[in-house]
């Protein structure tokens, strides 16, 4: 399919990055300190569904770059995982103040620059939403036919999947061409390498777009 080959591709690219990377002085293995007055993105305010093992990375990652004028969303359907998922993130950012990798101060701005929410109307405004539930292809039928739904037309949506259908979802969405693939790699926080995945009706536009926030929250 037209996606498997643009994954390929993607991958393909993705390990001459990694090759060449490693041969540089700079380590895949690093954490992106970046200023709270850095230069704001097209996206002025993103949102990201799923507090997990990737999404509270993400989440962190977007929020401790400040480059989102109007900040990061923090979705979770239920309570208990919104919860468990800001613990993720503030654990994190204290291994790393005690590790001398960010100050206390950024790590409390990081914190600041999230909006913790389980009711989905809060990303309706959102530019770009990034999601990284479970691989249940089910579930993202749900969720991206909701979020379809819910956010203005001209949101983006980003999905961090590694095994499903971007085309797919894309589908779900009802808004196939604001739609990318952008999968991170754990631990999210410490590699800096992230794949964009295009679809044949992504807009060349949306793709730009995504890879430029890519670079702008620190990642390659």
């Amino acid at each position: 399919t037209i996606t498997s080959i643009i994954t390929f591709v993607s991958s393909a690219a993705a390990l001459r990055r990694v090759i060449l990377a490693s041969s540089h002085p700079h380590p895949l293995w690093t954490t992106t300190t970046r200023s709270m007055s850095a230069s704001s993105s097209s996206f002025e305010k993103m949102g990201v569904v799923g507090l997990g093992l990737m999404g509270h990375g993400i989440c962190q990652v977007a929020a401790s770059s400040g480059i989102h004028s109007k900040g990061v969303v923090a979705f979770e359907p239920q309570q208990s995982f919104l919860e468990a998922g800001r613990t993720r993130i503030e654990t994190s950012l204290s291994k790393l103040v005690q590790k001398t990798k960010i100050s206390p101060q950024h790590a409390d701005e990081t914190l600041n620059n999230i909006t913790w929410t389980t009711n989905m109307d809060d990303l309706q405004d959102a530019d770009l939403i990034v999601e990284a539930v479970i691989e249940n292809i089910d579930l993202k039928r749900d969720l991206y036919t909701n979020l379809g739904h819910t956010c203005q037309p001209s949101t983006i949506f980003a999905s961090n999947t590694s095994s499903l259908s971007i085309t797919e979802m894309a589908q779900f969405s009802g808004r196939p061409s604001h739609f990318v693939g952008v999968h991170f790699f754990n631990p999210v926080q410490l590699m800096k390498l992230v794949e964009v995945i295009r679809t044949s009706e992504t807009s060349p536009d949306v793709l730009d777009k995504a890879t430029q926030w890519v670079k702008d929250i620190g990642k390659v």
